[in-house]
């Protein structure tokens, strides 16, 4: 692997942290043990408890997106507390998907008028000496995955929608868990076959998979 440029500006380095998948799914179990035999209360309080002590850990242990977790984790809180004042499951839920569509509208509108924003973003997380990212291909490549990632979140909001109009609270949410994993590894083999295509017009260009390696290199 190529010797960095100790002069080269960059994000600093961050630990390589491994993902437990209980970590996703313990809220879940843990809400709908509650809300069968506590009550809606009780189960947002188990499911928000957990959700948060989760997001602190990874913020500690210094996860690649840190910066954003006490945005997300504030974002919890408030859902949660907003869940409990109301007594009301619709509301709980809907919070959710109404962030989840946000989100969506929001990577759409800023790959489609701020083109170059979402480019400085990525270039946070993703340098090297191997390539060019400040060819146009690249810019190109990050503002369509943009309005990929923004459809593919309101397709997502739309079929929670409808699944939690047809179904149990218990259903839904088991539904929507397997569903959403199926659906958001098509979606990261979509962007990445589509960004392999794209930025492999760019001189040097590794690969997707060796970039993710060169980067996850670095990290361990």
């Amino acid at each position: 692997m190529a010797e960095e440029d100790p002069n080269k500006s960059g994000p600093p380095e961050t630990p390589r942290v491994k993902q437990n998948p209980w970590e996703s799914i313990m809220p879940i179990v843990l809400f709908i043990v509650f809300n069968r035999m506590l009550g809606l209360a009780q189960a947002i309080v188990a499911a928000t408890v957990w959700s948060v002590a989760i997001s602190i850990r990874r913020y500690r242990n210094g996860h690649p997106i840190g910066k954003f977790i006490p945005i997300v984790t504030a974002g919890i809180v408030i859902r949660g507390v907003i869940g409990i004042i109301t007594d009301s499951e619709a509301v709980y839920f809907g919070i959710g998907i109404g962030t989840k569509a946000s989100v969506g509208i929001g990577l759409i509108s800023t790959a489609l008028l701020s083109r170059g924003y979402l480019t400085k973003q990525v270039k946070k997380f993703i340098y090297s000496n191997k390539f060019s990212t400040d060819h146009p291909a690249f810019q190109l490549g990050v503002n369509r995955v943009g309005c990929i990632l923004g459809v593919a979140l309101l397709v997502s909001s739309g079929f929670d929608i409808w699944l939690y109009n047809n179904a149990s609270v218990d259903g839904y949410l088991i539904i929507r868990f397997f569903v959403n994993w199926v659906y958001t590894t098509a979606v990261i083999i979509l962007v990445a076959y589509y960004l392999d295509r794209e930025w492999g017009k760019i001189v040097g260009f590794p690969g997707i998979s060796s970039l993710l390696k060169g980067e996850l290199e670095k990290d361990v």
